[in-house]
């Protein structure tokens, strides 16, 4: 039968609703198809018309509510094997757990359930009357239409068949409910989503997915998709019933089709579909198929979703028109699709126009973000979890990365909750790294984990015919051995912190699968929760694995440092694969948090294993910290001689402290250049090296200086990227909500760069343009990690030494440039609390009570001075707390603590200082708040910022009551270590928050609180800094309308989520 043509398309502006659009294409299109139904059994294909799809929705209707009394609006489940518009539609699958079902049909008060279609469900319905007794809901079940009273014509169009037409539905609003759909419920209960009418049209129908099908006549397989998951309501009548292509779908049968990759392009190729729409899985079948595959090839479009495609499967269908389909329940489909498309970009997705997308920077290695919508005139989603910018929006929790070259090109890369975040806080996107394990023949699924641990894990699902390798001992060891090589591939392309080990590899046991979704995806959540204790059982085997000294002999003897230190250079040799200097940093050799874990449980497996009790006592006294603390072979050796002979050192930390700054300082401060004296021109534009740009005060350091008309140029550097500073540095705008324009300014250069280097990794080129040219330079870029010691610092220091030797190389006609350093509140130490500190130099006595990063700016403090005293204007710049700038509020979501001078206001007072050629550049100043505020009025006013999210004032506590309330609740935690970390993280820094109580604690009883900085940290004074900065002077005290800003940036995040 030949289409009609003309096909008149229904406006999509919300004056047809789904409702009446059957009566429309009766009117307009009766003639034309809606779908084609292939018979699996017989081959047959039966065409039914729009004519016919709205007498059947008539039947129906009349079948349904037969008198009318059924009002409209009320909500009717549907537990059955096909889809009937009808007042507010609810399709439930059948293979939701019927507690689950139960709960759907009672929270959203579906009393009236349409039910039959196969002998499963029938025996569903019988045993569902159990459980909705149990919560004490009732439900009348009406049996499902046969497909002969809804469609007595079926196959026939040419036969006249009464229309008895239902009465008129009244009008619907656009906030009205027209649908409703549910999650899955693999973490817990299925949740009911709503779909208003407003939503509908903007979040499904006009979105342009599905207008690419939009062409005379076309048909598109959409038979392998579940009407009751939302690509099916999406695609198989939400969308054809505007858009008018003509969907194949597989021929009602007494027993119901279950559609398979085989039956699924069986009947595509029948029909001669153009274009087809189908799940992952079918993909990975097809793929193994020659035959499928070329048939492939002569379509369109094969759309995929409701899950990820494994690179390799898609590499394998190379020819074939795939393309990712972005959607869910919550916001609708809002990506585009052309059969234009550039084939290798397969695995990225273009987001409609029609959307408001907001990404949300992860700070991670793979440069990834967080993916929001936020609502729109175009977009209205169906749920809403957040706000941005004060606009009600939904954060998918997905996390994507930007294509390398096609700025509008996004990869999906995994799930915020899927991120594993690592003891140490370092995290792991987990999804590239199981598409390279599930690369091997024999590995059927890969699901990591590690929240909260050292190191990470996997669970490995073989293929079905590789299971019989799990029953033996040898047979699981043979199974590790051919995975090996494709986990090493994973390990190589991911971050060192995320690599895996054969011991941290758990097969899974083929008498209990990992948990499938209606999708045929693993719920990770429900994955991990089914196989937790074996989990923790391999991380205790971990602490006493004795793999991690097989070939490794302990010490000969016990009593000499030599015979320990030989036994730890061997462990360390066969950690890192490569020569090494045993008085070196270990972190500077290639030394990881991973790698430190991993020697970590080598010297605590050998010292456990030895007969002599005090050696055995050692094991106790060790950690990762300790490794930290002692980076060096020696003196790692040194400490456990000591532990072993004596059960405890004898050294006192902060003498030992006070030596090592001592030590660092005398090696970096000699041989200043000499300056031979020249004319020096004055400066009418300053040009302004900055490094370390991409985060929070670099960020509005180069905001501001690309702002400032007294500036000409802009150096900014950072380190080299594999994702590009650019890149980066755009990302760092956006979450800070900078103006991106300004990354457009002709001022602007990016230059990467290794400050280790003497010149720092510089071209020829760019090295004299540089001493040429730069006026001043701000030096902001640091390591951070307060895990390391003074030592493992040093990479920073000798950077600071190479910049400060360009500044002594300049040629500039100005003179050598200003050097300003951003330092820390940290150098000044933590003994003695209550303390001021005025802008002055301090002691090495005062940083040894500090940690090693608060050492490593001491020593770096110490180097301006000598370089000051050599001729180079120098200005230590110690930083106070900061907070989120006083614009957007944005400052870091993981900060325990309560900042105090605004971000923008900082980089004003560096910028201010740095630039006031009337003036001598003073040696010190410090950015922190002139005008702090009572502890107690901060609390107070976050207490009323949060009461609509807590519905209640919380009340403000004394800090040590509040630190044992915290103590008391996780000791009570019935939760595992991860999830008990989540819900109280301060305990990972118990010992920190409990000396901060005693501080807290003694200016109490000397009643010295009321004029010292919280927790006791010292005070820094402000007055020569307010000097130079007029902005640092006048900035206003800190109060409510900051900290609302504070919340609303957090919440924003998800913080309170």
């Amino acid at each position: 039968m030949a289409a009609p043509t003309n096909f008149v398309f229904p406006p999509t502006d919300g004056s047809i609703p789904p409702s009446n659009a059957a009566d429309f294409h009766l009117k307009h299109n009766s003639k034309h198809l809606f779908a084609i139904l292939y018979d699996v059994n017989d081959s047959s294909q039966t065409n039914i018309t729009y004519e016919q799809l709205a007498h059947a929705v008539h039947r129906a209707a009349h079948i349904l509510n037969p008198s009318g009394t059924i009002p409209q609006g009320t909500n009717i489940g549907f537990l059955v094997s096909t889809h009937t518009i009808e007042y507010i539609p609810f399709p439930i699958s059948p293979r939701t757990h019927l507690p689950g079902i139960a709960h759907l049909l009672k929270s959203t008060q579906t009393s009236l359930v349409v039910a039959g279609g196969s002998q499963t469900i029938d025996a569903t319905i019988s045993q569902l009357s159990d459980n909705l007794a149990e919560i004490n809901f009732s439900v009348q079940f009406v049996e499902l239409p046969s497909l002969g009273r809804v469609l007595p014509e079926l196959g026939n169009t040419e036969q006249e068949s009464e229309h008895k037409p239902f009465p008129p539905l009244k009008a619907i609003s656009g906030d009205g409910i027209i649908n409703i759909l549910h999650s899955s419920g693999s973490t817990g209960m299925p949740r009911s989503v709503k779909f208003h009418l407003e939503g509908v049209f903007k979040n499904i129908i006009t979105q342009p997915l599905g207008w690419m099908y939009a062409q005379e006549g076309v048909k598109v397989g959409t038979m392998a998709l579940p009407t009751f998951h939302a690509m099916g309501i999406f695609l198989q009548i939400f969308i054809p019933l505007y858009v008018g292509y003509t969907q194949v779908l597989f021929a009602p049968s007494h027993i119901p089709v279950v559609p398979t990759s085989n039956l699924t392009i069986e009947a595509a190729a029948a029909t001669k579909c153009l274009h087809m729409v189908c799940v992952p899985a079918f993909l990975e079948m097809w793929s193994q198929e020659e035959a499928a595959v070329a048939y492939l090839r002569q379509m369109k479009s094969v759309v995929f979703g409701g899950g990820p495609l494994a690179e390799a499967i898609g590499n394998k269908l190379s020819g074939v028109h795939i393309h990712s389909c972005y959607g869910a329940t919550e916001f609708g489909g809002i990506n585009e699709v052309s059969d234009m498309d550039d084939l290798s970009d397969w695995s990225y997705v273009k987001f409609s126009s029609h959307v408001d997308t907001r990404f949300i920077p992860q700070h991670d290695e793979d440069n990834s973000f967080e993916l929001v919508f936020v609502v729109s005139d175009d977009h209205k989603p169906f749920e809403l979890n957040s706000e941005i910018d004060g606009k009600p929006a939904y954060r998918t929790k997905d996390l994507v990365v930007r294509h390398p070259f096609k700025p509008d090109l996004w990869k999906f890369v995994g799930r915020l909750d899927d991120q594993i975040i690592l003891l140490n806080g370092e995290k792991t996107n987990p999804g590239p790294m199981e598409g390279e394990i599930v690369k091997c023949p024999i590995v059927h699924y890969a699901v990591m984990f590690g929240r909260e641990r050292n190191q990470t894990g996997v669970l490995i699902e073989l293929e079905e015919g590789a299971n019989d390798l799990c029953q033996t001992k040898e047979g699981r060891l043979k199974a590790i051995q051919e995975i090996w090589p494709f986990v090493e591939r994973a390990n190589q392309t991911s971050p060192t912190h995320s690599r895996l080990e054969k011991q941290t590899i758990i097969l899974v046991d083929p008498a209990r699968p990992l948990p499938r979704t209606p999708k045929g995806t693993i719920p990770r959540s429900a994955a991990l929760k089914l196989y937790a204790s074996d989990i923790e059982e391999m991380y205790l085997d971990l602490e006493k694995d004795s793999s991690t000294t097989d070939g490794i002999q302990p010490p000969q003897s016990w009593d000499s440092t030599e015979d320990i230190e030989a036994w730890i250079s061997r462990g360390v040799q066969n950690l890192l694969g490569r020569e090494f200097n045993v008085t070196g940093d270990l972190f500077q050799q290639g030394m990881d948090s991973l790698t430190a874990t991993m020697l970590l449980r080598m010297l605590k497996s050998t010292l456990h294993a030895s007969s002599d009790s005090k050696v055995q006592f050692a094991a106790t006294k060790i950690n990762q910290q300790t490794i930290f603390g002692k980076p060096t072979v020696r003196q790692l050796a040194q400490l456990v001689f000591q532990l072993a002979k004596n059960g405890d050192t004898t050294v006192d930390p902060v003498v030992e402290a006070l030596q090592s700054i001592r030590a660092m300082i005398e090696k970096y401060d000699a041989e200043w250049p000499r300056q031979e004296a020249r004319e020096i021109q004055p400066v009418k534009k300053e040009r302004v090296v900055v490094t370390g740009t991409t985060g929070g005060l670099g960020s509005h350091l180069l905001a501001q200086l690309l702002e400032n008309d007294v500036v000409e140029k802009v150096w900014a550097m950072n380190r080299k990227s594999s994702k590009g500073n650019r890149e980066r540095e755009v990302a760092s705008f956006e979450d800070k909500l900078l103006d991106l324009n300004l990354l457009k300014s002709e001022k602007l250069v990016f230059v990467d760069t290794d400050l280790e280097d003497p010149k720092l990794g510089l071209s020829d080129e760019t090295y004299d343009e540089i001493r040429r040219e730069a006026t001043v330079i701000i030096h902001n870029a640091w390591q951070v990690n307060f895990n390391l010691s003074l030592q493992s610092f040093e990479p920073s220091i000798r950077g600071a030494r190479n910049l400060l030797d360009l500044a002594f190389h300049s040629t500039a006609p100005s003179g050598l440039p200003r050097f300003a350093f951003a330092s820390s509140i940290s150098v000044a130490g933590f003994a003695g609390p209550g303390r001021q500190l005025s802008e002055v130099s301090v002691t090495p006595e005062m940083a040894a009570t500090s940690i090693g990063y608060g050492q490593s700016k001491l020593v770096t403090e110490k180097l301006l001075e000598s370089a000051r005293n050599s001729g180079l204007q120098t200005c230590t710049v110690r930083l106070g707390q900061l907070t989120g700038d006083a614009r957007s509020g944005a400052w870091t979501t993981t900060d325990w603590t309560v900042s105090w001078l605004p971000l923008d206001v900082a980089a004003h007072s560096v910028i201010d200082t740095c630039t006031t050629r009337d003036k001598e550049l003073p040696p010190v100043i410090h950015t922190s708040h002139p005008r702090p505020v009572p502890w107690v009025d901060i609390m107070n006013a976050f207490s009323a910022s949060l009461v609509p999210r807590t519905n209640s004032q919380l009340p403000v506590v004394r800090f040590g009551e509040w630190n044992k309330l915290v103590i008391e609740a996780a000791a009570s935690f019935k939760g595992s270590e991860g999830d008990r970390y989540k819900r109280f993280p301060s305990t990972k820094i118990q010992s920190t928050v409990d000396g901060m109580v005693l501080a807290d604690d003694e200016l109490r009883s000397r009643e010295e609180v009321g004029n010292v900085e919280s927790g006791g940290t010292v005070r820094l004074n402000t007055a020569v800094a307010e000097e130079f900065s007029q902005v640092l002077k006048t900035t206003p005290e800190l109060g409510k309308e900051h900290v609302q800003k504070w919340t609303d940036y957090w919440g924003s995040k998800g913080l309170f989520i």
